[in-house]
């Protein structure tokens, strides 16, 4: 490991434990990679602030700078592996090819503390407009299939039983709306993050009279954190973001469950595409949907690392292992939330629906016995609770004869009316057959907003359309605001290697 900062013989007297240097200091090389851009923005950033406040001399800045394009050419990722990979592998390349006399300016003002607190919120913000964007287009899977599926009937389940008639559109709008959440909160992340923590030092700042708000400027910040100390050590943002993020895998994980039911075989609601699914090396008949069981498995897991960085993040204020090891916990779970938005949004965009099979099976269920009771009290003037408690009974012996909802009729409800009530309510046939038919049920729901009704899922579309709109151009302001960011920084660099720097800023 190349260390500019651990160097033997200086304030310690031997090389690095090798499996701390592997674990923990400066830790796997896969993680440190993530971070790569964000120690070179902000080392080009740091820089561009160094000179243009007086603080080091033009030639030395312009050095700088060229080495670190240099460093771009040659590949980011392939030196600073050769670096060691630590936050100062930056600084380490520039030693090697500038010497200590130039390439030791970098530092001034700046500790591994901002370092590491500027990479997780630049990483961060940088990295939430495309796991957003797999969410929304999970989003607009769901909201084209509901929109083909207004009028298929499906039987709604609790607590694992048949319950009240649905239809599939109203279905994958209560999928969908979860996720629309999911981004709302991710962009509130997003702004959270905002504040730069750039030219914190490790918690006091600097007698160095470094703009933090040009630093946070260049690099696609919209403000800066207002307390040194907070900016470095309070990671409640990062709990926030993790918090986010997990939320978002468990409502995949909840999809992908209920999905996971309706593909087996007594279910048979619905059959995957064959990308998302493989065979048994020893069954030839099965067809196992690998990717629900990944998200499922994955996403139990991932629940479970969420308590791990409560625990993480709420020890010691001013401890080491936080800072490093919450954003790589973060990192995974964003990782893990974008792949599972893109796999359920393929899954659903073209998997095949029995729409006959949905339609048999909330016939065959009672799934109208709420309905029915409602149809009683409207149509022979009983209360709820006696139309409901009618019923019931009528549904338990139902059952235990084999009687099925179509077979049922007027007789069947007097003779139990009779025996609870003491009088038949001689409700009409047509009213009967309308009370335990599933099509009528969505439609006698129209005079409930948000509800199954073909006319409120209409509505409820053409309101989520406009809400993925809305995010999706939020989503592209917050990518394009970065954007340029990133070309101010480039510019400002030309302006310097030119020989043109802006005057000293506070």
């Amino acid at each position: 490991m190349v260390d500019v900062v651990r160097q033997v013989g200086a304030r310690l007297t031997s090389q690095v434990d090798p499996l701390l240097q592997k674990r923990f200091y400066p830790g796997p090389l896969a993680n440190l990679r993530r971070s790569y851009q964000a120690f070179h923005t902000f080392d080009k950033a740091h820089t561009v602030a160094l000179v243009e406040s007086g603080l080091i001399p033009l030639a030395v800045a312009q050095a700088i700078l060229t080495g670190l394009r240099k460093m771009e050419a040659e590949g980011i990722e392939a030196v600073r592996d050769r670096m060691g990979g630590g936050r100062h592998s930056g600084e380490a390349y520039l030693t090697e090819t500038l010497g200590a006399d130039v390439a030791g300016w970098i530092n001034l003002g700046r500790s591994s503390g901002d370092l590491d607190a500027v990479a997780w919120r630049f990483n961060l913000r940088r990295r939430l407009p495309a796991v957003l964007r797999e969410i929304n287009r999970l989003r607009a899977s769901l909201l084209d299939v509901a929109s083909r599926h207004i009028l298929t009937v499906m039987p709604a389940y609790s607590l694992g039983q048949h319950a009240q008639c649905t239809s599939l559109g109203h279905m994958m709008l209560s999928w969908e709306a979860p996720f629309a959440r999911d981004v709302t909160r991710a962009l509130q992340v997003h702004a959270e993050a905002a504040a730069s923590p750039s030219g914190s030092g490790i918690m006091t700042g600097s007698t160095f009279p470094i703009s933090r708000r040009r630093t946070a400027d260049l690099l696609g910040f919209d403000s800066v954190q207002t307390n040194t100390r907070d900016a470095v050590v309070n990671l409640d943002t990062m709990l926030h973001a993790q918090s986010v993020a997990t939320i978002g895998i468990s409502n995949a994980l909840s999809v992908a469950s209920d999905l996971y039911l309706w593909t087996m075989t007594e279910f048979k609601f619905v059959d995957l595409a064959d990308p998302y699914c493989s065979t048994s090396s020893i069954m030839p008949q099965k067809k196992n949907s690998w990717a629900l069981s990944w998200i499922r498995g994955q996403g139990s897991l991932a629940l479970g690392r969420l308590s791990g960085v409560f625990a993480l993040l709420k020890m010691e204020s001013d401890g080491l292992e936080d800072t490093l090891l919450g954003p790589w916990q973060l990192y995974e779970t964003l990782d893990e939330l974008e792949d599972m938005a893109a796999m359920l949004a393929g899954m659903i965009a073209t998997m095949t629906v029995h729409t006959a099979r949905l339609a048999e099976t909330a016939s065959h269920g009672w799934t109208q016995a709420t309905d029915l009771a409602a149809m009683l009290t409207q149509r022979a003037g009983i209360s709820w609770r006696e139309a409901h408690q009618v019923v019931a009974h009528l549904v338990r012996e139902a059952v235990d004869t084999g009687l099925t909802p179509e077979k049922v009729g007027t007789a069947d409800i007097d003779r139990v009316a009779t025996k609870l009530l003491g009088r038949p309510l001689r409700v009409a046939p047509e009213a009967l057959r309308a009370a335990l038919d599933p099509r009528q049920s969505l439609d006698n729901r129209d005079v409930v907003e948000g509800s199954p009704a073909p006319k409120r899922v209409e509505a409820q579309i053409q309101a989520a359309r406009a809400a993925l709109t809305q995010d999706a151009a939020r989503i592209d302001e917050n990518e394009k605001r970065s954007s340029e960011a990133a070309m101010r920084l480039e510019a400002t660099i030309d302006s310097i290697l030119a020989g043109q720097v802006r005057g000293e800023r506070t």
